[in-house]
């Protein structure tokens, strides 16, 4: 069951985060313990959703016409999420690489994070990219992850079958909120890049100079809190708008569990909180207006979410001190003189989706009940105005991470795309307007893009893959740490593949690029960073000034700084065994 493996991971990782609270990290006991009560109280709700909500079985597709479409497409995914969780690690010539160029810069920086935590660093733990301060990033998956790299499984096959599964469960909460079209639209998106093979293009990474890429190959594997975001949002949404519609009535039990698990989301992927939360409030303004709105606050599931997802948005945020990173760009990441031309080639034919649904609900407005096409119609303005303001207001450093939140409004307009091409499918009015003739050609049309670019990926990976890290280096690297102890802080060339990221090391400052996209001013200890490594009189106060413990110096040091002999060399001792992988104490 789909469904008792995702709420398996939520309540194992709240767990493990719990319990590792209270007794200072995680340990292999803290770990199997975690794993084995997660499993059994996901089970246990799982069967009670599961008795009222066929459709969140897995392998049960739509009845009807639309079926066949659904199984396609969902073979496809599927085949893909395969090849590519099972080489996002791989061995490639004596050198781990990735299958997507895409993960080639966060990888690295995940693996980091799981392996700090499955070495037992100190909870509440020190960020492993910049440790002078805490973990803020929500590193919920990551956890989760840590959670089997403690009871022995390898970092290559957890990561592999959290990703599959996570596929799997994506598809399956896609299929119930908005059928085969929210399935294609997340996993086959593009615009218009793709369509260039028509003119006669040979096969290549099309999506290379646009923004709206492929949702599945940027956003799902790269991101991997959207590994469990997707999935449960879906199933929070789905699950409040069947029981707001009498649908499929929740008990107070399970609108305790949904609040709980509502209020856990953040652990994993603030930006989904965010909009999950405008977007369940919606689900209230729709069936009961904006009364229902303030008796949904009211209700028990905001209750019980509000005390994990208070506590986890503080912390994530500083105490919302990082809040000041939202501002106004207009356009998002277009520029001005050629918006109109970044929203043609990046949306391609779904800028005619909205105009379809609202044309549909305007025109064929006698198919629909008055009660349903003025649902049908709340639900539109709340997707468009969200979809205006994530598209304005920046919630990141960086405004491409605004996709996170774009893609909500997205799938919504999927939905009522679904509803309107295929009406009857969720019992909203009568009749369908597109047959079983019609339905593959938009869904060819629309899809087209996305699935030009996921076949490019497939492709043998022998000169196209991104390679991580030297086999060689690991294993020098590893016998230099020998003698280390594992919450040691180092001063390292700042680079995202560094080969401490791989042993799960703290570094005083990481790669400059994810410390500025996480919200972090490290400008001061970056030029501190370079000042040691240039050899300043004053290295050794200035490296204790940033917490370090030990300073490495190896082939990435070499190359950035010169293989220079720097003074400090001479007055720190060198407690690696391994030639050309020094490591120097820092007392």
């Amino acid at each position: 069951m789909i469904l008792a493996w995702l709420l398996h991971v939520i309540y194992s990782t709240v767990i493990g985060y719990g319990l590792a609270h209270c007794f200072g990290g995680l340990s292999p006991a803290i770990s199997a313990i975690s794993l084995i009560l997660g499993g059994l109280i996901g089970l246990r709700q799982a069967r009670g959703f599961l008795k009222t909500n066929r459709d969140y079985h897995a392998f049960v597709f739509a009845p009807g016409e639309a079926g066949g479409l659904e199984l396609v497409l969902s073979v496809l995914i599927l085949y893909a999420a395969t090849r590519h969780f099972m080489w996002m690690l791989f061995p490639l010539e004596f050198n781990w690489a990735t299958l997507s160029l895409n993960n080639y810069g966060d990888l690295p920086m995940h693996i980091n994070f799981i392996e700090a935590l499955a070495n037992g660093i100190h909870f509440p733990p020190r960020n492993p990219i910049y440790a002078s301060e805490l973990l803020r990033y929500p590193y919920g998956i990551d956890l989760y992850n840590a959670l089997w790299e403690q009871v022995g499984v390898r970092l290559q096959g957890h990561l592999a079958v959290v990703g599959i599964l996570g596929t799997l469960a994506s598809l399956i909460f896609l299929r119930a909120f908005g059928g085969w079209a929210a399935i294609g639209a997340f996993f086959f998106s593009g615009g218009l890049a793709g369509w260039e093979v028509v003119r006669g293009q040979p096969l290549a990474d099309f999506l290379h100079n646009v923004d709206w890429k492929n949702l599945f190959l940027t956003v799902f594997i790269t991101q991997r809190g959207m590994l469990i975001a997707l999935p449960v949002g879906l199933f929070l949404i789905t699950s409040f708008r069947r029981h707001l519609s009498g649908e499929a009535v929740l008990s107070k039990r399970q609108l305790r569990q949904l609040g709980i698990v509502w209020g856990t989301m953040p652990l994993f992927h603030l930006h989904a909180f965010v909009a999950l939360s405008l977007l369940l409030a919606a689900v209230a303004l729709e069936f009961a207006g904006w009364s229902g709105v303030i008796k949904f606050l009211k209700s028990r599931p905001t209750l019980w979410a509000f005390i994990p997802a208070t506590y986890f948005v503080l912390f994530s945020t500083g105490g919302l001190q990082k809040a000041s990173v939202v501002r106004f760009h207009w356009g998002w990441v277009s520029h001005e003189g050629d918006r109109m031309r970044f929203i043609i080639e990046n949306f391609g034919p779904w800028l005619f989706v909205p105009l379809i649904i609202a044309g549909y609900l305007f025109f064929a407005r006698r198919k629909f009940e008055e009660s349903v096409r003025r649902r049908l119609w709340i639900e539109f303005l709340v997707y468009a105005l969200m979809f205006i303001f994530f598209y304005n207001v920046m919630f990141a450093p960086w405004e491409w991470d605004n996709i996170k939140l774009l893609i909500w409004p997205y799938l919504g307009f999927a939905r009522l795309l679904w509803v309107v091409l295929d009406s009857g499918s969720d019992q909203s009015s009568q009749g369908r307007l597109i047959g079983n003739f019609e339905r593959p050609i938009f869904a060819l049309v629309l899809f087209f893009s996305g699935m030009v670019t996921i076949a490019w990926t497939l492709q043998e990976p022998v000169g196209r893959a991104g390679t991580l890290y030297l086999m060689g280096e690991l294993a020098s690297t590893k016998g230099a740490l020998a003698d280390v102890p594992k919450d040691a802080v180092f001063l390292a060339a700042p680079s995202h593949l560094h080969q401490l990221t791989y042993f799960g090391m703290l570094r005083a400052v990481g790669y400059e690029g994810h410390l500025w996209s996480h919200g972090i001013d490290a400008r001061d200890s970056i030029d501190k960073l370079k000042r040691i490594m240039a050899g300043d009189p004053d290295s050794i106060a200035l490296a204790r000034g940033l917490g370090v413990t030990h300073i490495f110096w190896g082939p990435l040091e070499k190359a950035q700084f010169g293989d220079a002999d720097l003074p400090w060399m001479h007055l720190l001792t060198n407690v690696s065994r391994v030639p050309g992988f020094a490591i120097y104490a820092v007392k």
